[in-house]
């Protein structure tokens, strides 16, 4: 897959799929499924940076730029076409938009939700894609559970710590891969020591402490939040690897979600504290069979 920015284009002839594709979760892998499916087209999937829930509303954001590259590596697509999502194009009509569209993507094949809106005040939609001559395929939403599947309800979820449900509308673990930064080493002043990820202040997840699988391979804990035993200000996601010693700062590490086990609280000192990281890892032992 190649990633390109939206000035960049495609020139070639492609099927596309456009929108903020926060989270990669199962309605965008159907659409991205669908545009897979014209043979004798590139595949390109178009998307916002910053996605525009966060440009407008400031929702938290489930996936960097980077970690949804990820995903979509994976699915086969021959283009990520990127949008600098700023005040300009925000101002963009739904008619501008789409004649930039067609002026820097070849586009012969557009397919949308069924839900698709786009330009200023989301004043766009499928009536007026038909007068531009476009072929147009709208989805049905993907319901689980008697559910729709979208961003805006994998938000809520996570912020709930519901991250075992998370994982049935986007069909993998809610993951994140970030760089390790050096910490200050409060966790292994307990006997514990931590990795804490960088750009964590913001994150679509409920403060606590949930049990992780780190690179595909390791156990862990992690606790998101401002360290309230320690007076912090800030949230930070640490997280502790079970069975395993060395330095990862600097490196990148891909951090999967399994399950939620705890509320971040204020313990009354250390000693209390290292006693519920103990406890924090006997369950993960005895779920997991360690």
């Amino acid at each position: 897959m190649k990633r390109v920015s939206f000035k960049e284009g495609v020139r070639e002839p492609c099927a596309c799929t456009v929108g903020n594709f926060e989270g990669i979760h199962l309605g965008h892998q159907k659409l991205i499924k669908e545009v897979l499916k014209f043979k004798g087209l590139r595949s390109c999937l178009i998307t916002f940076e910053p996605p525009t829930s966060y440009f407008f509303k400031g929702e938290c954001r489930l996936n960097t730029l980077e970690e949804k590259e990820e995903v979509l590596r994976d699915l086969g697509l021959d283009y990520l076409v990127v949008v600098d999502f700023n005040d300009s194009f925000a101002k963009l009509s739904a008619k501008e938009f789409l004649r930039l569209l067609k002026e820097r993507i070849n586009l012969k094949v557009l397919v949308v939700g069924y839900d698709w809106r786009f330009g200023r005040k989301r004043e766009g939609n499928y009536e007026l894609l038909k007068k531009f001559n476009l072929e147009v395929k709208v989805l049905e939403p993907v319901l689980i559970k008697g559910k729709v599947v979208k961003s805006s309800l994998i938000r809520g979820l996570l912020k709930e710590g519901k991250v075992e449900e998370v994982k049935e509308f986007l069909g993998r673990p809610y993951t994140l891969k970030r760089k390790v930064l050096r910490g200050k080493g409060l966790g292994k002043s307990l006997g514990f020591p931590t990795a804490n990820l960088e750009k964590s202040q913001g994150l679509c997840l409920k403060e606590g402490v949930y049990v992780v699988r780190v690179e595909d391979r390791f156990l862990g804990l992690a606790n998101y939040g401002i360290r309230p035993t320690f007076n912090g200000r800030e949230k930070v996601l640490e997280v502790h690897i079970l069975n395993f010693s060395g330095d990862l700062v600097g490196k990148t590490l891909k951090v999967e979600f399994l399950k939620f086990l705890r509320e971040e609280r204020k313990f009354p000192s250390k000693e209390e504290l290292i006693r519920q990281i103990k406890k924090d890892l006997a369950v993960v032992k005895e779920s997991f069979n360690l």
